[in-house]
């Protein structure tokens, strides 16, 4: 913790945006009321084709920076984009449409200070709604779980160190950015868990997941947690296929039928013995009968089942 005659040390919160208008304000504002008066806003818009940029200008403070791309580069590069751009000795980013507690980067600054041995820390999160009505407490971690899914959320805090060891965001990454940056610190550097909701992360149709959906997020997570797996592939083939089996599931839900089957394939071939799973069979059955298949082979095994039970065919 920060004593009276030591400066208290800048904070560089990154806040990409591409036509995020609608909740922009909310988001600038949580960043520019912490308790913790010492940081700098980099606002990064990408090729954004509403009025982001005009709502970023009328601030008057000078903390904010606004950088702008002349297309839409992607998340990854306006993350890189803004890092470059930054000089705080603790970094973090947020999106356009999600918004801090009024002490989260105070509480995550104190994390740190007080575990030195800790050079990344993350908080739990609140989930809400467009109108900002709490949905829930997402408990995140623990860290023990990261290599098998993305178990971080949107409040996190790390020290420059992390950023110059580690490197940029991957750029190939998109959808799947976060989690393989995550990754990458865990690789060498100690993270810590606080253990408070001081994120709000929202909910809403417009969002990055509601417009690409649950399956092409999975599948880039799936497509990290192979490159990071490298010549342990084989060992890590239950896992992966696992992953391909999930994201196949919710490219089916959205009838993505030729990305459903893609990624069954990737899991019966990385793991053949996931075809003795129930959840398999239904999903492979799906995929080959359609979904008026499904309804047919589950009223055949029930009457074979009453068959078996009774002798007999009943209504």
């Amino acid at each position: 913790m920060n004593t009276f005659d030591e400066k208290p040390k800048l904070v560089s919160i990154v806040l990409p945006v591409y036509n995020g208008a609608r909740f922009l304000h909310q988001s600038i504002d949580s960043c520019l009321q912490q308790t913790y008066r010492n940081i700098e806003l980099v606002v990064v818009d990408d090729g954004s084709e509403d009025n982001s940029v005009e709502i970023a200008k009328s601030y008057n403070d000078h903390r904010i920076r606004l950088i702008r791309h002349d297309s839409n580069r992607k998340l990854p590069a306006a993350l890189n984009t803004g890092f470059k751009h930054s000089s705080g000795f603790y970094l973090t980013w947020t999106s356009h449409d999600n918004y801090y507690a009024p002490t989260a980067i105070a509480e995550m600054v104190d994390f740190l200070e007080e575990n030195p041995h800790v050079q990344f820390v993350f908080t739990d999160d609140f989930y809400v709604d467009e109108a900002d009505q709490l949905l829930g407490v997402v408990k995140r971690g623990p860290i023990e779980r990261l290599t098998v899914n993305s178990c971080l959320g949107g409040g996190f805090l790390y020290t420059r160190t992390v950023y110059e060891k580690v490197g940029p965001y991957n750029e190939r990454t998109f959808l799947a950015e976060d989690y393989d940056y995550w990754l990458r610190v865990s690789a060498h550097f100690t993270l810590g868990h606080l253990g408070r909701p001081l994120y709000y992360y929202r909910q809403h149709p417009d969002s990055l997941t509601s417009r690409y959906g649950g399956g092409e997020t999975i599948e880039a997570a799936v497509a990290v947690q192979r490159r990071v797996s490298g010549k342990n592939l084989w060992r890590n083939r239950v896992l992966l296929s696992q992953g391909h089996l999930s994201a196949a599931a919710a490219f089916y839900g959205t009838e993505r039928r030729t990305s459903a089957a893609r990624n069954t394939l990737w899991g019966i071939a990385l793991n053949p013995k996931c075809l003795l799973d129930r959840r398999t069979q239904i999903l492979v059955a799906g995929l080959c009968l359609g979904r008026s298949g499904i309804r047919i082979l589950g009223r055949l095994k029930r009457a074979t089942r009453r068959i078996a039970l009774h002798g007999r065919l009943l209504e």
